[in-house]
């Protein structure tokens, strides 16, 4: 019943957020710029094509910059894990880049590497790498003075105590991080088109908003929320089946 009321209470909630804005649209009550979700949602089914023609590019930003992302940020955990001394040094790097705001190192990487396909994945993975990097490190670094001390007992190797003792207890703070990335890689999609593409959801929300189009630009907001929340429940579904399958695996050895 917990896992119900999980689900239960905050889908109600937004139900309800809709239903409000609904009924608030119908009486007047909401300035022109806040369009009714039902105009939205007919917005859409009407210029279903066009709004895939946009996504398309975005989807491959975001995807491709989420997966780079995720193999930078194992590779450097793995590298700080065995070469502690690095720690500080790239968790400084690394804070100093993730507190500045996306949006004003864009200019930056456009004028370094144009409007092109690169300079896109480049932000995208770069606001994703912190969180995948951080999750995976305190993960690496968690496993109790207990098991430690039994794998030096048994005389286990560096390599054997990383893959045998220090993965397994990561896992669980590698679904955190990518949790938390999942929706950002969508988020710096649209900020490196909002810099500068030729195509992209971003592109065309931005369109919308200068030519006053409130509809399709709340076509373009709902449907980046709904890509989001599906890139973090697709998140969640894999980990629970990892988990699920780790289970299994732990009951038949």
């Amino acid at each position: 019943m917990p896992d119900v009321r999980r689900v239960v209470l905050p889908a109600s909630v937004f139900a309800l957020a809709i239903l409000a804005f609904e009924l608030a649209a119908r009486a007047g009550l909401t300035p022109v710029t806040i369009a009714a979700p039902s105009a939205v949602l007919a917005g859409m089914a009407s210029h279903g094509g066009l709004l895939w023609y946009h996504l398309e590019p975005t989807l491959l930003v975001a995807v491709t910059g989420f997966l780079l992302a995720i193999l930078l940020a194992l590779a450097l955990a793995a590298l700080v894990y065995v070469v502690k001394p690095l720690e500080t040094t790239v968790m400084t790097i690394g804070t100093v880049i993730d507190s500045i705001p996306m949006i004003a190192i864009a200019p930056v990487l456009v004028i370094w590497m144009g409007l092109s396909l690169p300079m896109r994945l480049t932000i995208t993975t770069i606001i994703c790498l912190f969180p995948i990097f951080i999750s995976v490190l305190q993960g690496l670094k968690s496993p109790p003075s207990t098991a430690n001390e039994l794998f030096t007992n048994l005389a286990a190797s560096p390599l054997q105590r990383f893959r045998l003792l220090a993965i397994p207890y990561a896992l669980p703070y590698l679904f955190v991080g990518l949790k938390i990335a999942a929706p950002l890689a969508i988020l710096g999609a649209l900020i490196a088109e909002w810099t500068g593409a030729e195509r992209g959801l971003g592109v065309y929300m931005l369109n919308a908003m200068f030519g006053l189009r409130v509809i399709e630009l709340w076509s373009g907001v709902f449907l980046a929320c709904a890509v989001s929340a599906s890139a973090y429940m697709l998140v969640c579904l894999f980990e629970l089946l990892s988990i699920t399958d780790s289970g299994r695996r732990g009951v038949g050895s």
